[in-house]
């Protein structure tokens, strides 16, 4: 059997509102140095690892996580839950957190074995989207909000990149290594992306995610990134990836 890979939270002025160590067994949580002691009080009983607070931006955060840590499985610090996507009605689709851990370390033995990068699962958790002859998917986008990350893959976060870091990381996979593992019969459900405190919500704003689009789009083209016609309810700048293989 191949070594666990280690399962990360990173979480920034989040320690009263943090859920996903409760959703995910044996998970480590990464904050700075300087919020150790208000995390430690919330959650006593979970691994945490502190940054240098110099280390700013959820993209430069990753960054110091890939290298810290090497090969692992990244998670936002909101999860409500997991599902399966292909359950039959009336049954249960709801994961336990040992569940959850189970599921992260049999995709990345699938995505090591098959000699991919950057893996995740299903962006949408409606049933009616699901292809059940296409459980797995091996191109296009993987949301960083839950991602795994392996090392060799000439892969980076750009510090400068405060937002929409899993268009740039899809889009500097597809130039590099072609090839993702998505699994997407689970999901992972995220509570307060666009509405939570702390997190990137001091960063977040129209500009801020304009210029963002238009440079993902100077560097991998308007074909690769492209404005989402439909269900941009949050904010008319919102994003599609597309890739031709």
């Amino acid at each position: 059997m191949e070594q666990p890979i280690k399962v990360l939270i990173a979480s920034h002025k989040r320690a009263d509102r943090i859920t996903t160590h409760e959703k995910v067994a044996n998970s480590i949580i990464c904050i700075p140095e300087s919020q150790l002691g208000e995390y430690r009080e919330r959650c006593p009983d979970t691994e945490i690892v502190t940054h240098p607070d110099s280390v700013i931006g959820l993209s430069w955060k990753r960054q110091w996580m890939m290298e810290h840590f090497g090969d692992a499985f990244h998670l936002d610090d909101d999860l409500a839950f997991m599902k399966r996507i292909y359950t039959e009605t009336g049954e249960a689709d709801k994961l336990s957190p040992e569940e959850i851990y189970d599921v992260i370390q049999m995709t990345a033995r699938t995505a090591k074995r098959m000699g991919v990068y950057l893996w995740g699962f299903n962006t949408c958790g409606k049933p009616f989207t699901y292809n059940a002859l296409q459980p797995l998917q091996m191109s296009g986008y993987v949301n960083t909000c839950a991602f795994g990350l392996f090392t060799g893959s000439k892969l980076f976060f750009r510090p400068e990149q405060r937002y929409q870091e899993d268009y740039w990381i899809s889009g500097l996979n597809a130039y590099y290594n072609r090839k993702i593992l998505r699994d997407n019969r689970f999901y992972f459900h995220f509570n307060d992306t666009w509405t939570g405190a702390g997190g990137l919500a001091e960063f977040r704003n129209m500009q801020t995610l304009e210029a963002t689009l238009h440079d993902l789009q100077n560097i991998f083209g308007k074909d690769v990134v492209k404005v989402r016609k439909l269900g941009t309810k949050n904010h008319p700048y919102q994003m599609n990836f597309s890739v031709p293989f």
